[in-house]
């Protein structure tokens, strides 16, 4: 097995073990085990088991901004924009959910505190937002006094849903692709101007 298979190995077997028994119960021993390697074969490619947990955390969130920076490519109104963002986001939720629970792990107060040179990476979605919420109040699509707070509260309604769905909460009588939908338009609809929200329905229609 050559080393780049190996760590591979270790963090599909680290993110099985830290969505099953939780971050407190992982260790390096039970992830080695697991995949039948020594402890010492994981510090060859981990110092720690913080710096794996850091490394699964980074590569979702890489994973998931990647898409969101794709998703707005060719998309000229803010509006459009924004719609795009909420859908990629509950998109990569629902098709990587193990993923998508780990990048919540990033405010874990049981580990290492997450360096600052990741976290920088970890807002990009954030900025991605940001950036739109700006362009739609300089366009007059939207209105908006403030658009830090208003950024993360968009990331924040979407988790919100997001969470009631993997979680399995969701009502039974309640069609889970509906509910997505309709939530994205009210937090959609939220961010913008009486007349551009008609406008978009005009199009749309």
């Amino acid at each position: 097995m050559n080393k780049q298979s190996l760590k591979l190995r270790i963090i599909s077997a680290a993110r099985d073990v830290l969505l099953s028994d939780g971050y407190r119960n992982l260790s390096l021993r039970k992830i080695a085990r697991s995949i039948g390697v020594s402890a010492t074969s994981i510090y060859l490619h981990f110092d720690s088991k913080d710096d794996l947990v850091h490394t699964l955390i980074e590569e979702a969130i890489e994973r998931l901004n990647r898409a969101l920076e794709i998703c707005v490519v060719n998309k000229e109104s803010p509006v459009k924009k924004l719609e795009a963002l909420a859908q990629t986001y509950v998109s990569f939720a629902l098709k990587h959910p193990r993923e998508y629970q780990v990048i919540y792990l990033v405010s874990s107060d049981e580990m290492t505190r997450y360096p600052k040179e990741k976290f920088r990476k970890a807002r990009k979605g954030y900025g991605l937002v940001l950036e739109v919420l700006k362009e739609g109040i300089n366009s007059g699509k939207m209105e908006e006094e403030k658009p830090n707070i208003a950024a993360y509260t968009f990331w924040a309604q979407l988790h919100g849903v997001m969470s009631v769905v993997l979680s399995e909460r969701l009502d039974r009588r309640i069609d889970q692709n509906e509910f997505i939908e309709e939530a994205i338009n009210h937090i959609i609809s939220g961010y913008i101007t009486h007349d551009s929200l008609k406008m978009e329905n005009i199009i749309d229609n």
